[in-house]
């Protein structure tokens, strides 16, 4: 028998025009409803499927008896940001892809229902985290983005005291500064981060080796997750113009409403494509540029972001001009003027993936902003400051098990090449459990 997958409704393309959630909650109904579709496999493999290690078939159990909190709690014993993933996590590859039921119809709305459940708890003040009195550590955390986030939050579960030091003017990292109100509201993000940090205290960032030598000397551990805040270079002539911004100084400045971006009647170019070509690209629109074109080097296939953020930028009227690079760019009456190369795909390689070539042939393309959506990395000068660090070629430190070469500092997020928040919020819990194994094992002494 084919029953039909609930989820729940959604602002229509047209109309999305402001920074308003697009999807909207479950009711009880809806959300009892996708519920029942479940078929608790005994072996589930959308657990599999899920960083975290969610217990998802006794979650979405709980829901079908109506134990709402229960199911929260459930939840929230394996990821301290429920809420925050129900929302951003890429379901699709993830638990839903692993979903049996997909095999009879399509998978269950395992991130609805996550969300659904969070935020009921959330809004009826039923969350709380069972930390005991601190009697271990101390532990430096660096950084506060959702890998460090969630490193403190099973630290302090497994009892020690921890210090957060945070460079922004309050810790989130990209769940406050990256991620589109329209995907993540701002208020949500806040009450997950607020549970997590109660009783932590929060020193300035770690700027200088002075600053990093007394950490080392005054913590038995540290984990070190700053992100990855270092755009790459395109490396073409006119890169510097104004007009020509990365991502995630767009993004951030958007979240934080410090910059008044009004693109009215503006042509906004979007170089990349992965998730934050996508962000950049649907907010521009909603900043109500006349045309939002992404550039890509490769196709559609290639592609790095998600399904569903393809498919949503497409619909909200992103267009996308695909095996093009651009190779110099000029400014002229107040325009940029983008000369675009064509490309092609040579063979696959071993990972499987399509490496692009020029052509030859070149064209122009005019636009008003163009919006740098390319790689990231981390920033070497921070992890210059750090003894004992070592880096591999592309600036990424040299890692065994999440520990670095230096035996007191351990990594997560962004340092391990981590990719989504659920992938943070893996690595920080796999951080805190190598620490506790490090030091119960002889480690600091």
């Amino acid at each position: 028998m084919r029953v039909e997958r609930i989820v729940p409704k959604s602002i229509p393309p047209g109309e999305r025009k402001d920074f308003s959630e697009v999807y909207s909650s479950f009711a009880f109904q809806e959300a009892l409803f996708e519920a029942r579709r479940c078929l608790y496999c005994y072996d589930a493999p959308c657990v599999k499927g899920c960083p975290t290690g969610v217990n998802i078939p006794e979650f979405i159990s709980r829901i079908k008896s109506g134990n709402l909190i229960g199911a929260a709690r459930l939840i929230y014993s394996a990821n301290p940001l429920g809420s925050v993933c129900g929302r951003v996590c890429p379901t699709e590859v993830l638990c839903e892809r692993s979903c049996t039921s997909k095999l009879l119809n399509i998978p269950i709305a395992i991130g609805h229902l996550q969300r659904y459940v969070c935020d009921f708890a959330l809004e009826n003040e039923r969350v709380s985290f069972p930390y005991p009195q601190p009697q271990k550590g101390p532990i430096a955390v660096v950084g506060g983005g959702p890998a460090g986030l969630s490193c403190i939050h099973f630290l302090k579960l497994l009892g020690y005291r921890v210090t957060l030091f945070e460079r922004e003017e309050e810790p989130g990292g990209l769940l406050l500064n990256g991620i589109p109100p329209y995907r993540l509201p701002e208020k949500t993000a806040r009450k997950e981060i607020s549970l997590i940090l109660q009783g932590v205290e929060i020193g300035k960032g770690i700027e200088t080796k002075e600053d990093a030598l007394r950490v080392i000397k005054e913590f038995k551990a540290i984990f070190l997750s700053p992100g990855a805040n270092k755009p790459v270079s395109l490396g073409v002539p006119g890169e510097d113009q104004e007009g020509v911004i990365s991502a995630g100084d767009f993004l951030k400045e958007v979240s934080k409403e410090k910059g008044q971006f009004d693109f009215s009647g503006k042509v906004v170019a979007i170089l990349g494509g992965g998730a934050s070509a996508m962000d950049a690209s649907r907010v521009a629109l909603r900043l109500n540029a006349s045309r939002v074109i992404v550039l890509y080097r490769r196709t559609r296939e290639e592609m790095p972001a998600f399904p569903s953020e393809f498919q949503e930028a497409l619909e909200e009227g992103v267009e996308f001009l695909w095996l093009v690079q651009p190779v110099e760019i000029k400014k002229r009456d107040g325009r940029l003027f983008l000369t675009l190369e064509r490309m092609t795909l040579k063979e696959p390689d071993e990972s499987g993936r399509r490496a692009p070539k020029g052509t030859g042939e070149t064209f122009e393309m005019a636009c008003d902003i163009l919006i740098k959506a390319i790689a990231a990395f981390p920033d070497p000068r921070f992890l210059e400051i750090w003894p004992g660090l070592k880096l591999d070629p592309r600036g990424y430190p040299l890692e065994n098990n999440r520990q670095s070469t230096n035996p007191k500092i351990f990594l997560g997020g962004d340092l391990i090449k981590g990719g989504t928040v659920v992938q943070a919020v893996a690595d920080g819990k796999e951080g805190a459990r190598r620490i506790d194994e490090w030091l119960k094992g002889g480690g600091a002494q």
